[in-house]
């Protein structure tokens, strides 16, 4: 019975260096994650401190170029989001300019920033007049269809915020009455 004790006695140390092999590995593991939790936690009492201490001589004293290190990355993260701004300006600029809809005189297509209509030369103010009038002109008609742009008479979908065709802003006197 000797051979089949010396195998028994061999796996019983295999499984217990594998059980070892598998704890060390645990303890890695939380060892790291420990190390993780620590490395953020310093993070945050960094940052809590340089905001605290930013301004006091004694503190920035041998450590100077970690004090300006990490305001130059604020200044160049205020500009990153004035130019996030700025990009998003224009595309909110850019949707509006390339809303247009048609002159109630000639027909010509205007932008909703135009000032007067290009091809009959009618100011903005007697164009919005005419659509209103028009507005009200095709009332009946338009409370068969659904509410209205009170702007440019285009169809509105209730509960719209603004007009899909012009960009107005809509409120209760959207819908035809």
């Amino acid at each position: 019975m000797g051979f089949f004790d010396d195998i028994q006695a061999s796996m019983n140390r295999g499984m217990a260096s594998a059980g070892r092999a598998v704890d060390t590995q645990k303890i890695k593991m939380q060892m790291n994650d420990a190390a993780k939790r620590r490395q953020a936690l310093a993070a945050q009492l960094g940052a809590s401190l340089y905001d605290v201490t930013k301004d006091a001589p004694e503190f920035r004293l041998g450590r100077e170029p970690l004090y300006d290190g990490i305001a130059a990355v604020d200044a160049e993260r205020a500009s990153l989001q004035a130019q996030l701004d700025e990009l998003e300006r224009q595309a909110q600029q850019a949707v509006q300019a390339a809303t247009t809809f048609a002159c109630p005189f000639c027909g010509a297509r205007m932008g909703v920033s135009d000032l007067f209509c290009s091809g009959c030369g009618k100011p903005i103010a007697e164009i919005k007049d005419a659509f209103a009038a028009q507005q009200q002109a095709e009332a009946p008609v338009a409370s068969t269809v659904g509410p209205v742009c009170p702007a440019c008479g285009a169809p509105v979908v209730e509960g719209d915020a603004f007009c899909m065709s012009c960009g107005k802003k809509l409120g209760e006197d959207a819908s035809a009455e």
